[in-house]
């Protein structure tokens, strides 16, 4: 999970880490949203009185910084520095363990210019006063910054941290200050923690409440996968089977110019209860225009027993747009039947195919029903 800003600030500071304060004679007005490089994007200005910042954050608010909705901006004094660095702690793909990664030049475009690294431990304030003053930090500054780093690092191991990073970490009278900050904490140890951040996804925004519904389909129950679901701004609700299959479907809906609501797949023979439940998710979400429930032919997941959990989803629901559905593998004949009766009972605009029908086509069938239903509607309206 990642941090907003003034997250990562709240928990660095428990750690005694000094962040910018709230009162002063200028200011920085900083949208919250997770992603890189806001100020070149607009997502951070500067202001001459508290009033200003105050307008400029009721300006920032609802606005877009990168394709992020920006709901909280975080107001706080302008800092005056003499130095500045970069300081983040990430794990290392080569010595699968944690190194500190340090450069005496912080702020924008650290990635072009040439850091330093050092694999750490828990307490190790004595290796990073050895390792600033091979980065030429004089000596008379290394006390202060490695007591600084050293809290950097506690925080890290003892909060279960990913990713942090502080660019830049600055020099400000007696001490040094966090100007800006990012955390990634790992989700597999929040059982460890005690905190309340309200859920995001790995596209850096809050959960939808689809999400965290289908989330939980999966909780305490090992019995196959149905819950993964990650909502997306398109109307073509899809339910996909099987993780290669699942990714060649959402390419071939792209190619057809129809827009996924959603990505999901299940797999590993789900029992009736999960694809219904994971169904009724996907069809929850407003103005679709039609689903999509496609998979390749299946070798152990029994198409009867999931394709039962799809049909109680659309007895209740009783969509009016279009569907298609391609599926094969074990107990098919008798899925098919229950899908033909379904169709038939509540008069559901559904075409059925087998693996006759090669997957990616069934995009294409449905593309047709969508546009044929659209062009009904407006000849409705018009006449």
């Amino acid at each position: 999970m990642k941090l907003y800003e003034y997250e990562a600030k709240e928990l660095l500071e428990s750690y005694g880490l000094e962040t910018p304060g709230k009162k002063g004679e200028e200011y920085a007005v900083k949208a919250q949203v997770l992603t890189k490089n806001r100020k070149e994007n607009g997502g951070i200005k500067f202001a001459k009185s508290r009033e200003d910042a105050e307008k400029i954050s009721k300006s920032l608010e609802g606005s877009k910084i990168k394709g992020h909705n920006v709901k909280e901006v975080l107001i706080e004094e302008k800092i005056d520095y003499s130095e500045e660095y970069y300081v983040s702690i990430t794990y290392d793909t080569e010595t699968r363990g944690p190194v500190l990664i340090f450069s005496s030049e912080g702020g924008t475009g650290v990635e072009d210019r040439e850091v330093s690294k050092l694999q750490i431990k828990q307490d190790s304030q004595w290796k990073i006063r050895q390792f600033l003053k091979k980065n030429n930090v004089e000596s008379s500054k290394i006390t202060s910054l490695s007591s600084t780093i050293s809290k950097i690092t506690n925080l890290f191991f003892e909060e279960d941290i990913l990713m942090l990073e502080i660019n830049p970490l600055v020099k400000a009278g007696n001490g040094y200050v966090v100007l800006d900050a990012m955390i990634e904490l790992d989700d597999d140890a929040s059982y460890r923690h005690s905190r309340n951040y309200s859920e995001r996804t790995e596209f850096a925004r809050e959960k939808t409440e689809r999400e965290i519904r289908a989330e939980k389909i999966d909780e305490n129950d090992h019995r196959g996968i149905a819950g993964k679901y990650t909502e997306l701004d398109g109307d073509i609700g899809m339910i996909l089977a099987g993780g290669g299959a699942s990714l060649t479907n959402m390419d071939a809906i792209l190619n057809y110019g129809l827009r996924p609501a959603n990505y999901t797949e299940y797999g590993g023979n789900p029992p009736t209860e999960k694809v219904y439940k994971l169904s009724k998710v996907i069809m929850s979400k407003p103005g679709l225009k039609g689903i999509l429930h496609v998979g390749g032919t299946a070798n152990n997941t029994d198409i009867y027993r999931t394709m039962k959990g799809f049909c109680q989803a659309l007895e209740e629901i009783k969509p009016t747009y279009p569907i298609v559905v391609r599926r094969d593998g074990p107990n098919a004949d008798k899925a098919f039947e229950l899908l033909k009766e379904t169709k038939q009972e509540h008069n559901l605009d559904m075409k059925l195919y087998r693996n006759d029908l090669p997957m990616t086509k069934a995009a294409e069938k449905l593309l047709k029903m969508v546009e044929k239903a659209e062009n009904q509607l407006k000849a409705g309206k018009t006449s």
